[in-house]
């Protein structure tokens, strides 16, 4: 497949975002995003008689996702993605501008979308520096940082899920076994060796499905990692491959996994803190207000412990491809690392319940 150079990027841009020539420089490959390639770079071209310069980010699918069934993929194929950013556009939630989704993709073969670049970075939770940022947000007077997420959740889940082309509507009393089956499945194709703490949990799963009053749009994998930060402010929520309709509550026990606040294996400084951001009751609280909805703590707990398998699951599939050469980037082979720290958050959420 053709690379994102300057060149091939000019040649694909050029009659798509101008009907002249598009320039193109500073390219940045972003690493971040592992379930997709995505590139920012700047543009420059003739617009209405003005030079025009602007930076832009182009998100594609990958040499393994361009190759395989999209359905055996844990998230959403590419498109899919792109719709939910559309839906999401008007949303009381920060997202970048889409410009267009391209089935094809030109001389890069594969199915790709434009959007705007924003300012920030997202922070990493495993990074000591990054955490104690989050600490110091969590910590100060204003609690800036705190609260936008807290809103950025709650803007995920004004979205009806239903209307974005490609998700699945699922009806309330069927979302709980709908996500078993699907992340059962995903680990049957995927798990490296058979782990009974694993098989513990998948029946603890199945025997205590809560009720779920209501679904909306869930990010599905909504954490501060996901979120680029400019000065105290989320600009972006990024990588919406994972949204569909879901309990809402989803997100906010994905959010509170000690995983996603920075441990991998070794304990945290503050394990009272959801993505070291904010105090978890906090979070719950200030949902429960802005939202109107109320938030169930079993509920969440049982999500959190979803989640951890959840994870688990992504993190053997990216193993197993890399194990059986379905792929050679090495960050895949990375992911059976965190595993075991994994299955110890698991079964530490679900201990109360252990025979």
């Amino acid at each position: 497949m053709t690379e994102f150079t300057a060149d091939a990027l000019s040649t694909y841009l050029s009659g798509s975002l101008a009907d002249g020539e598009v320039s193109v420089d500073d390219i940045v490959a972003h690493t971040e995003g592992w379930s997709r390639d995505t590139v920012s770079f700047t543009a420059r071209y003739r617009g209405d008689g003005d030079d025009v310069s602007e930076r832009l980010v182009l998100r594609a699918e990958n040499e393994l996702q361009h190759d395989i069934d999209a359905a055996s993929l844990p998230g959403n194929d590419i498109e899919t993605e792109y719709e939910t950013l559309v839906a999401s556009q008007d949303a009381p939630v920060p997202v970048p501008r889409v410009r267009w989704f391209d089935a094809d993709g030109g001389p890069f073969e594969r199915g790709l979308f434009v959007m705007d670049h924003l300012e920030g970075e997202p922070p990493i939770t495993w990074d000591p520096r990054d955490r104690q940022d989050l600490y110091d947000a969590w910590d100060s007077a204003e609690r800036t940082l705190p609260n936008q997420f807290v809103d950025a959740a709650a803007g995920v889940h004004s979205i009806d899920g239903a209307t974005v082309p490609g998700i699945e509507d699922v009806p309330a009393d069927e979302v709980v076994t709908r996500e078993i089956d699907r992340w059962e499945a995903l680990y049957r194709d995927a798990e490296l060796k058979r782990e009974p703490a694993v098989e513990e949990a998948i029946r603890w799963f199945r025997a205590n499905e809560p009720a779920v009053p209501e679904t909306t749009l869930i990010h599905g994998d909504f954490r501060i990692g996901n979120a680029l930060i400019d000065d105290d402010r989320i600009t972006g929520l990024l990588d919406w491959e994972f949204a569909r309709v879901g309990d809402p509550l989803f997100d906010l026990g994905y959010a509170s996994t000690r995983y996603f606040a920075g441990k991998l294996v070794e304990p945290i400084e503050r394990p009272e803190l959801a993505c070291s951001l904010l105090e978890r009751e906090w979070f719950y609280d200030e949902y429960e207000r802005r939202t109107g909805r109320p938030v169930d703590r079993e509920r969440v707990r049982y999500w959190q412990a979803f989640s951890a398998f959840v994870m688990l699951t992504i993190c053997c599939w990216g193993a197993n491809q890399y194990d059986t050469g379905a792929s050679d980037d090495v960050r895949n082979a990375w992911f059976q690392y965190p595993i075991p720290g994994l299955i110890e958050d698991l079964l530490a959420i679900i201990e109360a319940d252990r025979c």
